[in-house]
C-alpha cells in the first residue's frame, strides 16, 4: 500500500501539460512558413520548390565569386551528442595540416549542427570550436531537472545553458560571416525532426543569415537548438510558423530522430548529381564525419527503466549511423563521386563516467586529432561490422 501515494503522483504528474500550444492544423503543415523568411526552409524528404533555380543561383553565384567550379566538396557532420569532440578535434587538426577544403556545401545534424557553422567558415573559428567541444563543463550544456519537473517540462534536463551558449558563439558578426560565403554559391544546411509531421526539415542557415529579417538570428538559434534537441532528455523546440496569416507552431526535435546525417537522403542524391553536372570536370568529393563507433560495444544493461531505454535508443542510433553510411557510399559509387568517411574507432577506450564529462572530451578530441595528423583518419569505404 506505500507505493499508492507514488502511484498517484506518477498519474498527476503525467497528466500535467506543457507549455500551451497552437499546432499547425495537419491538412497546412505543408504550406507553414518562418515569417519574414519564407525561403529560411524545406522538406528534406521530397525536393524543395524551385530546385532547378536553386541549382542556378548557386552556380552562378560561385562563378560571379571566382570560386573554382571544376570541383563541388561537401561535408556532412552526424549526430552523437558528446562524441562530437571526434569531428571538432579531426577538423582542427585538419586545418593546422593545411589540406582541408574551403567546402561547397556543409551539413549537420543534432552535434554536428552545433558544429557545423564554425566547419563552415574556416580555420578562423577553430579555437572556439575546440572550446564547445573540450573547454566546457557539463553546466554549460544542461543542468538535470527535479524529479516532479521532468513530465511537465516533457525532459530531463533544462538546456538553458545551451541556450546562452548559442547565443554566444551565434551573434551578428558570425551570422554575416554566414551571409558572405553564401553569396559566394556556399551552404550551410542543418537538420531538424518537425515531431508533429514525422518529416525532416532542412534549414538553409545562409538565406536566413542573408535575410534582412529582424528575426534572422532568432531563427537560426533555433533551428541550431532543435537539430540537437535529443527526445525526452532534452526538451522540444516549439517554433512559431505563419500558415495563411496566422500564427501557429511547430514541434521540432532533434535530427537524428531522422538521420545522424543529412548528406545523401531522398531528393538529395539528385541535388548533388545536379551540382556534378554543372562541374566542368565532374568531380564531386564527399567527407562524412561520423561521432560515434560503428562496432558493437557489449555491456551488461541494468534491469532498469532508464538503462534499458538509453541502451535501446543508443543501438538505433548506431545501427541508423552504419546505414546511412552504407547507403551514402552507394549512392557516390553510382555518382562517381569521392566518397570518404570517418568514425571513432575501436582503440579509444577512455572512461566515460558521465555525460559530456569534460575529461572524456578532452580526450576524444586529441584522438580526432591524433588519427587526422597521422594520415588514418578517412577510409573510402562503409564500415563492416566486426563483433570482437
Amino acid at each position: 500500500m506505500k507505493s499508492l501515494p507514488i502511484f498517484a503522483v506518477v498519474l498527476m504528474l503525467g497528466a500535467c501539460s506543457g507549455p500551451p500550444r497552437d499546432p499547425v492544423p495537419v491538412d497546412q503543415q505543408s504550406v507553414a512558413t518562418i515569417a519574414n523568411i519564407p525561403d529560411a526552409r524545406f522538406w528534406g524528404d521530397v525536393p524543395p520548390p524551385g530546385l532547378d533555380a536553386m541549382l542556378r543561383e548557386i552556380e552562378e553565384q560561385r562563378r560571379a565569386s571566382g570560386r573554382d567550379t571544376r570541383e563541388v566538396t561537401v561535408l556532412a557532420l552526424s549526430g552523437g551528442g558528446d562524441d562530437g569532440a571526434y569531428g571538432a578535434g579531426l577538423l582542427n587538426a585538419w586545418s593546422e595540416l593545411g589540406t582541408r577544403p574551403e567546402f561547397d556545401i556543409v551539413t549537420g545534424v543534432s552535434t554536428g549542427a552545433l558544429s557545423a557553422p564554425f566547419a563552415f567558415l574556416g580555420p578562423e573559428y577553430d579555437d572556439k570550436l575546440r572550446l564547445v567541444y573540450g573547454g566546457l563543463p557539463p553546466k554549460s550544456i544542461f543542468r538535470f531537472r527535479s524529479w516532479v519537473s521532468i513530465l511537465p517540462k516533457a525532459s530531463v534536463v533544462d538546456v538553458s545553458p545551451l541556450e546562452k551558449l548559442i547565443d554566444e558563439f551565434m551573434d551578428e558578426a558570425m551570422a554575416t560571416a554566414i551571409a558572405t560565403e553564401y553569396a559566394k554559391g556556399r551552404r550551410l544546411l542543418v537538420q531538424s525532426t518537425n515531431l508533429d509531421a514525422q518529416r525532416p526539415m532542412i534549414w538553409d542557415i545562409g538565406a536566413i543569415a542573408s535575410s534582412e529579417a529582424p528575426n534572422r538570428l532568432e531563427v537560426i538559434k533555433q533551428a541550431l537548438l532543435a537539430s540537437a534537441s535529443i527526445p525526452v532528455a532534452f526538451p522540444p523546440v516549439l517554433v512559431k510558423v505563419d500558415v495563411n496569416g496566422s500564427t501557429y507552431d511547430e514541434m521540432h526535435v532533434d535530427g537524428g530522430t531522422i538521420s545522424e546525417d543529412t548528406v545523401l537522403v531522398g531528393w538529395q542524391h539528385r541535388f548533388h548529381q545536379l551540382m556534378r553536372e554543372t562541374a566542368r570536370d565532374n568531380q564531386m568529393t564527399y567527407y562524412i564525419v561520423r561521432n560515434g563507433k560503428v562496432n558493437p560495444e557489449a555491456a551488461a544493461v541494468d534491469y532498469s527503466l532508464l538503462e534499458i531505454a538509453k541502451r535501446a535508443l543508443s543501438t538505433l542510433l548506431k545501427v541508423q549511423g552504419i546505414d546511412n553510411l552504407i547507403t551514402a557510399a552507394a549512392v557516390a559509387k553510382a555518382q562517381n563521386a569521392e566518397y570518404n568517411v570517418s568514425w571513432i574507432g575501436d582503440d579509444f577506450d577512455h572512461p566515460y563516467p558521465a555525460p559530456f564529462d569534460p575529461g572524456y572530451m578532452k580526450a576524444l578530441y586529441q584522438y580526432g586529432y591524433d588519427k587526422m595528423r597521422s594520415g588514418r583518419a578517412w577510409t573510402d569505404e562503409p564500415p563492416v561490422v566486426e563483433v570482437q
